[in-house]
């Protein structure tokens, strides 16, 4: 066995503080060295910085002042009227003079196009041809009023282009402002004498070159010579702006970006001893320098040597003693002080370290959350907990050990954490609490986070992963999304998570310029049947719904449940409302079809469908789904089982609804409602039985508005409620002002809306009105309808109708026919009155089925006891007819309209007694 090589401290401390001590001197002699070096190239830095600063500005005021003396010159009234005459003669001479004019830089081209005809004068004096790199198409687009830089010429590889700055200014005439031509005057770079002197002057060098794409255009003094042919020394040029070429020292400066991104640089040349004596100067002191630092380590090793080898022997062999024996041994102190501290503090840390690891290792087994330690990515340590987490037994223990940390985790999730590892190891940001999914013994997927640490694990870098299991965390959250977007009835997107579909979906139409379709659907009867069947059927029917209108649409669309048996439906992939027309009647149809719920009753759910279009309607979202919900009210107000698109029209309708709903309300707070009263005559024994009290609105700006417009806002908006109670307190009163005139009133019937049975405080308030009022209870009558038994919220009405009668308040069921009333329900509720629906009545002397449902129901009504009155009344045949089916109360027009409270105490007074009363005609 081949044993490595070892060193004596001693030996080593003296090698390594000569090594440190010549090495540290080195160094600092190399810092020193190019610390020079770094000084004298800022320096060159900022010299070249200025040089560029002011050879730029020489080269702006050069070309400013061409630019003056070319703008001048355009303003020359002699050649302004010269170009206006056309006197191409005088043209030329002015500007011959004007070229001759000593200004330092010359123009070489000067030229004047007319409007109809380019290259009109030329008196330019150039030796390259100008004409062949500022072509007079160029020179037409040219802007006016700025420097343009040109190229060409070039007649090889190595030949440098000529050089070209051009500036146009537009000759106008002085009286009307009419631009009678165009002066365009230029300089050539290439062998540039002037400017060059003005540069050597300015940079006080006598060696300048003026260069493009490294080859040299204009040179002065020996710079043709430093920059061979090939332009080698200016290819050196970076990013300094400085260079060293055989001991001379080149300078770069910027002067202009010419055309194609190929800037112009101005190259000047100056000696470079800066660098030289610097180098030499370093050199001569080099070995002085070597020689000393070598004598002095040597003695300080020495030194050192001697005073800390014993006093660390004596470190060394205690700290093998208490590696050896695990028995506390103390320290004995030597000579140095500071070994001495470390001594003590080495027996301390010790013994500590001893109790800390024994504590940790006791904690970590104990703990209830997993832990993992692991180091180049294989695990050295994994605790109870952790193994229980993956499914595994204790005894698996060593099993765990040694493998690689990934294998504790599901597939889909090593390149993630691939990714950590690397990034820590690298020294770049990585999380240090994560979730991940682990994989058990099973394969089965578990949610763990994982809290991350360094730590040291038997004297060696190492990680602690805590570990904790989320899976039940994961599921609750799962579970809050799922809450939060989806419908928990038939697991379809609810309104937030529709929303934000029917917003993508726009934004992917308007990028691709197609249609979105927005369908608002909504079941006719859905809640008869909700009411009728049971709610566990209402469900069903609604999980039904939802899976046929999936069954319809496509898988791009996206079906919604709002609420309620409310769905709604992105189309996307439409190109033309036609296919949205089709595609929403494969719904209606689909929706038509019988269905068998709860107990195999067989059930017709049809539904009503408004759409909009996107972006013909609208292009916000809440705009489209109130325009839908606006079409759909449109279709089921026609009946139901019904698409309708979306109108401005409907729009009108909704707006005039918002309308009379303030004006409702205003006409609340003013009292501007009146009632009229129309007669009920019992015309088997020819006198009046009693009337009807019918609310009237007569707006000052809007005139008469029908009951049909205004009760249905009253109801939805909940004004019904107030306005019920104004209507119940004047009927009492007026039937108090006919008791009072000696008028014999039978009875008086009051409409009450479903809203206002549903109001807590109903039976109260009809209380109050009938004892403040003095109205006789057993005079009034509360007309209510068959939708009070089936209102929307599946209350059952019997209690409060029950509460009616208990005050002695008669009861009668209006429009009776239309609704869904059964004899079973009539048995229940305790209704003194039906009033037959008008709609039976109209055709009641032509239609067989009307008569024999009035026949019907007045048997029906004969066995439970229960008073018919037929309601719309509006010839003598009809009225002849049922008094002989057995109807004798009658109310419509043939017997009497409604009328207003004067008009109506007049016709009780006048047929007060015997009579009966006559047809009052239109009256």
């Amino acid at each position: 066995m081949t044993r490595r090589a070892d060193f004596r401290f001693n030996r080593f401390v003296l090698g390594l503080f000569a090594v440190a001590l010549l090495t540290t001197s080195a160094v600092l002699f190399a810092i020193s060295y190019v610390g020079s070096l770094s000084i004298a190239d800022q320096e060159l830095k900022r010299f070249a910085h200025k040089e560029a600063t002011l050879a730029r500005l020489v080269f702006d005021q050069t070309f400013s002042r061409l630019d003056t003396y070319l703008r001048a010159l355009s303003e020359n009234s002699a050649l302004r009227r010269a170009v206006w005459s056309r006197d191409e003669r005088l043209v030329m001479q002015i500007l011959s003079d004007a070229a001759r004019q000593p200004i330092g830089a010359q123009f070489e081209l000067l030229k004047v196009d007319q409007p109809d005809e380019t290259d009109w004068v030329d008196a330019g004096a150039s030796l390259y041809d100008l004409d062949q790199i500022l072509t007079p198409d160029l020179r037409a687009r040219m802007p006016v009023g700025q420097w343009h830089l040109f190229t060409g010429g070039e007649t090889s590889a190595n030949a440098a282009p000529v050089l070209l700055a051009a500036l146009s200014v537009p000759l106008v005439d002085d009286i009307d402002g009419r631009v009678l031509g165009q002066l365009t005057g230029g300089y050539v770079f290439n062998d540039s004498k002037y400017l060059l002197d003005d540069l050597a002057k300015a940079l006080d060098t006598d060696s300048l070159a003026l260069v493009l794409d490294e080859r040299v255009i204009s040179a002065s003094g020996n710079m043709r010579e430093v920059v061979r042919q090939d332009g080698t020394p200016l290819r050196q040029f970076g990013q300094p702006d400085h260079v060293l070429a055989d001991d001379r020292l080149l300078i770069r400066s910027l002067l202009e970006e010419a055309p194609a991104s190929r800037p112009l640089y101005l190259v000047s040349d100056r000696p470079g001893e800066t660098i030289d004596n610097i180098e030499a100067t370093y050199q001569t002191l080099f070995t002085p320098f070597l020689l000393y630092v070598l004598a002095g380590s040597v003695l300080g090793a020495y030194i050192l040597h001697r005073f800390t080898s014993p006093a660390l022997e004596r470190l060394v062999r205690y700290a093998e003693r208490i590696r050896q024996d695990t028995s506390d041994i103390t320290y004995r102190p030597g000579k140095i002080r500071e070994f001495n501290a470390l001594g003590v503090a080495l027996q301390e840390a010790f013994h500590d370290l001893k109790e800390s690891d024994a504590q940790f290792r006791a904690l970590i087994d104990e703990s209830l959350q997993g832990v993992c330690i692991h180091s180049n990515q294989r695990i050295l340590y994994i605790n109870d907990a952790l193994l229980r987490l993956l499914g595994r037994e204790s005894e698996d223990r060593h099993k765990v050990i040694g493998l690689q940390v990934l294998d504790l985790f599901a597939p889909e999730e090593h390149e993630r954490l691939k990714s950590y590892a690397r990034a820590r190891a690298s020294g770049a940001s990585a999380p240090d609490v994560y979730e991940a999914r682990a994989l058990s013994q099973t394969g089965e997927r578990v949610w763990v986070e994982l809290h991350l640490r360094q730590t040291r694990w038997n004297g060696a870098s190492a990680y602690h992963v805590t570990v904790t299991d989320i899976s039940e965390r994961k599921r609750q959250e799962e579970l809050i999304v799922r809450q939060a977007n989806f419908d928990g009835l038939t697991g379809l997107p609810n309104r937030t998570l529709f929303r934000d579909r029917l917003v993508q979906a726009m934004s992917r139409a308007q990028w691709d310029g197609n249609i979105v379709a927005l369908l608002f659907l909504d079941l006719d009867r859905f809640k008869n049947i909700n009411d009728s069947l049971g709610h566990s059927v209402g469900d069903q029917l609604i999980k039904e719904t939802a899976a046929r209108i999936g069954a319809v649409l496509d898988d791009h669309d996206t079906v919604a449940r709002l609420g309620g048996d409310e769905f709604a439906v992105i189309l996307s992939n439409v190109r033309s409302v036609m296919d949205v027309e089709m595609a929403a009647a494969r719904l209606l149809a689909h929706l038509g079809r019988p269905l068998t719920v709860g107990n195999g009753v067989e059930v017709f759910a049809t539904a009503s469908i408004g759409i909009t279009v996107f972006p013909s309607d609208g292009r916000d979202d809440e705009l489209l789904l109130r325009q839908a919900d606006t079409a759909m009210y449109h279709a089921k107000a026609d009946g139901g089982n019904k698409l309708r698109f979306f109108s401005a029209h409907m729009n009108e309708q909704v707006a005039r609804a918002l309308e009379t709903e303030s004006a409702l309300r205003k006409a609340l707070e003013r009292r501007q409602f009146t009632l009229n009263y129309q007669p009920v005559v019992d015309v088997a024994h020819n006198r009046i039985a009693g009337c009807e009290a019918l609310l009237r609105w007569t707006d000052p700006e809007r005139g008469v508005i029908s009951p049909a417009e205004f009760i249905p806002i009253a109801e939805t908006t909940g004004l019904i409620v107030p306005l019920g109670a104004f209507v119940l307190e004047e009927a009492c009163l007026f039937f108090q002002r006919c008791a009072e005139q000696g008028l014999d009133l039978p009875g008086i019937s009051v409409n009450v809306s479903p809203r206002q049975c549903r109001d807590e405080n109903f039976i109260q308030l009809v209380r109050e009105t009938v004892e403040r009022t003095g109205m006789p209870p057993e005079r009034l009558h509360l007309e209510i309808t068959e939708s009070v038994m089936f209102d929307e919220t599946g209350s059952d009405p019997v209690e409060t109708l029950n509460a009616i009668r208990r005050l002695g308040i008669g009861l009668s069921l209006d429009d009776f026919g239309t609704g869904f009333s059964s004899l079973s329900n009539l048995k229940r509720f305790p209704i003194d009155v039906l009033k037959i629906d008008r709609s039976f009545i109209r055709d009641l002397e032509t239609d067989r089925d009307d008569r024999a449902l009035v026949e019907a129901i007045l048997a029906m009504a004969s066995s439970l006891g229960i008073t018919v009155v037929a309601e719309g009344v509006e010839t003598e045949g009809q009225c002849t007819l049922l008094g002989r089916l057995g109807c004798t109360r009658i109310q419509g027009f043939y017997l009497g309209r409604p009328m207003p409270d004067d008009r109506f105490r007049e016709y009780l007074e006048a047929h007060d007694g015997s009579s009966r009363p006559r047809k009052t005609g239109t009256a």
